[in-house]
């Protein structure tokens, strides 16, 4: 975000108008008429004492034909290759875990089988059981030499209940129900805890990585710390993970968007170097081809001449990095509220996946007429470009964007500080937030100002074997309006958990994960399909905000009840700001990535095993 940047979003003529400009200008351009229904701001004037003014109605949605890809996508100045060995990485350290196949040193045979990450026992005797309520180990069960796993010994039922309370065997949480503080577990089953199935490993990247920028989030901005990471599995059961290296964070100093690219073991085979770009999104193909979404800042912030703003080009890549088709993705219909352009990233998130044929991109954009909204773009695998809708939530703060293989469909979330919730015209009482699917189909009210503040974030999103869940950041009471609805001194920030159904909309009710006096953030899912459990299930986490952060990992079922109670493995693994960075391997593991510091050159990598083994494809 621009220094005292006016944002603004549009509001029916009749009712009101409110200003936004480019950077340190105040004057609002004029409106028009909002694409697809939605009407813009006429003028108006910027929020007094330097505060944002955001206003402007979204369209009624609808789809934008495409068209050929932009002329004036220019290919990526890098695609050079550098072959390095990671500093870490898991391997095989003897037997492979029951049922999966490792080669001699841990290198995965072309088309073979592998193991949950390869990790197993190398011997020694262990209790199959852990701890009964009393605290005695279990007597039973012998792990055998070379990892097969005895089949004596069972895991005591029970588990500890959280402090505050104890929960029955799962336990549940209904909106607005009041769990003991961090969740309380049932029994965690056969599978034992997640800390014993995660491990991590670094690997060297060519340059420190760039510093995040300062992005609006709850009732005010703060850093996101660390330049977005990315991850993408690969059907050959290796990792793609998009980052960007440079020093200055947003359009300040340099950037290079690269792509480490690990094998099964998560060994490093290669880095590639995709130009002086920002990564800001990447997704694989079936047979291994990726696109990587890339940023590059502009000179001006207002989107007069497109040329000289922000830009933002699709490039497709085989695996072995060589550059194939590049797309600038573009909007200058004159109509609504007149171009826009992704200016930078200040505000609101960009992402991307791939399905049924297409990568979805997702990302913030700044209108001509002064306005902050957000874009929903499809490209097939040649590169055609088609426009879901040109403008969406308004303003959009934070996004996801997911696609389910069972439903073919991609579901793109936002939160929102104004549209399409608010209907009044005096934000200053009548403003209101919330959190959207499709950018009209609500999940939750959160309090919102139309002028940049508001009480939640997303954080991310999950395939589940029917449509999707999503997890969040905001408050549990009740949605008041106004720009003085929310309080940093008195309110806090706890975890939701919704699920969304294949027609893209709310299934249940919200669930909270937390339900304590501290500030969670930063939230992930992913589904997760453990050897030992053959039950729908999802491992969730969150970070606990303050002086230090301290990152916790749990288990929930499909209703959001707890099977495992949140840990803390901050000694273990953390993850990106705001970066939705869980992601379910073929084999079903979980995987993510992220720096420890700005200018890190060490690109950490966890893995959550599963103990199941895949067919790895080869290409």
């Amino acid at each position: 975000m621009h220094a005292i940047r006016s944002l603004g979003l549009a509001i029916i003529p009749a009712i009101m108008t409110m200003g936004c400009s480019g950077s340190d200008v105040t004057a609002a351009g004029s409106g028009g008429a909002d694409s697809n229904g939605g009407t813009s701001a006429v003028g108006g004037s910027a929020n007094t004492g330097g505060v944002p003014v955001f206003g402007g109605a979204p369209g009624t949605g609808g789809s934008v034909s495409g068209g050929s890809p932009s002329a004036g996508g220019t290919d990526a100045t890098g695609g050079t290759v550098t072959v390095s060995s990671a500093t870490g990485g898991v391997a095989n350290s003897g037997g492979a875990a029951t049922g999966g196949a490792i080669a001699t040193g841990g290198a995965i045979s072309t088309g073979g089988t592998i193991a949950s990450a390869g990790l197993t026992s190398t011997g020694g005797s262990k209790a199959a059981g852990g701890s009964s309520a009393g605290g005695s180990t279990a007597t039973g069960g012998s792990k055998a030499v070379g990892g097969t796993a005895a089949t004596g010994g069972s895991k005591a039922v029970g588990g500890t209940a959280a402090t505050g309370g104890s929960k029955s065997n799962g336990g549940s949480s209904s909106t607005g129900g009041s769990p003991a503080t961090g969740g309380a577990a049932g029994s965690v089953g056969t599978c034992g805890a997640l800390t014993d199935q995660l491990g991590a490993s670094s690997i060297t990247t060519p340059e420190g990585v760039k510093p995040g920028v300062s992005n609006w989030r709850v009732w005010g901005t703060s850093s996101l710390a660390i330049a977005p990471v990315y991850t993408a599995p690969l059907a050959n059961c290796g990792t793609l993970v998009c980052f960007t290296t440079g020093t200055g964070a947003g359009s300040a100093g340099t950037r290079t968007a690269r792509v480490a690219y690990l094998d099964a073991t998560d060994q490093l085979v290669a880095t590639y170097n995709l130009g002086a770009f920002e990564c800001r999104g990447i997704a694989a193909e079936p047979d291994g081809h990726f696109a990587a979404s890339l940023w590059a800042p502009g000179t001006a912030t207002d989107c007069n001449d497109y040329t000289v703003n922000g830009r933002i080009y699709v490039k497709r890549f085989d695996i072995a990095g060589t550059p194939g088709w590049s797309t600038e993705l573009t909007n200058l219909s004159t109509t609504g509220l007149g171009p826009n352009c992704p200016t930078d990233f200040g505000l609101g998130d960009s992402r991307m996946d791939f399905g049924g044929g297409k990568y979805g991109v997702y990302y913030h954009v700044h209108s001509q007429s002064g306005h902050e909204g957000d874009t929903l773009k499809y490209l097939d695998t040649s590169g055609t470009e088609t426009t879901t809708w040109p403008w969406g939530c308004s303003h959009s703060m934070s996004n996801l964007l997911r696609f389910n293989p069972a439903s073919s469909n991609f579901m793109p979330a936002c939160v929102t500080d104004c549209y399409p919730g608010t209907t009044s015209s005096d934000f200053t009482t009548g403003s209101i937030g919330g959190v959207y699917i499709n950018n009209r189909n609500k999940v939750i009210d959160v309090d919102g100002g139309c002028n940049g503040s508001v009480a939640g974030e997303l954080g991310g999103g999950a395939v589940a074997p029917s449509g999707w869940k999503i997890v969040f950041n905001s408050h549990q009471n009740a949605a008041t309006m106004g720009q003085s609805s929310y309080s940093k001194t008195t309110m806090n920030q706890d975890i939701g958990f919704a699920s969304i159904a294949s027609g893209l909309t709310l299934s249940g009710t919200v669930v909270w994960l937390t339900t304590t006096t501290l500030n969670e953030a930063d939230s992930a899912i992913s589904r997760y399909t453990p050897a030992c459990d053959s039950t729908e299930q999802y491992v969730v986490g969150w970070a606990e905000t303050g002086t230090t952060y301290k990152y916790r990992l749990g288990r929930v079922n499909a209703a959001g009840a707890f099977i495992e109670a949140p840990l803390d493995i901050t000694a273990t693994a953390k993850w990106g700001r705001r970066d939705d960075p869980f992601r379910t391997h073929v084999n079903g593991d979980i995987v993510w990535a992220w720096f420890d510091a700005a200018a890190s050159t060490s690109l950490r990598f966890a893995r959550l095993r599963s103990g199941n083994t895949a067919q790895c494809a080869s290409f």
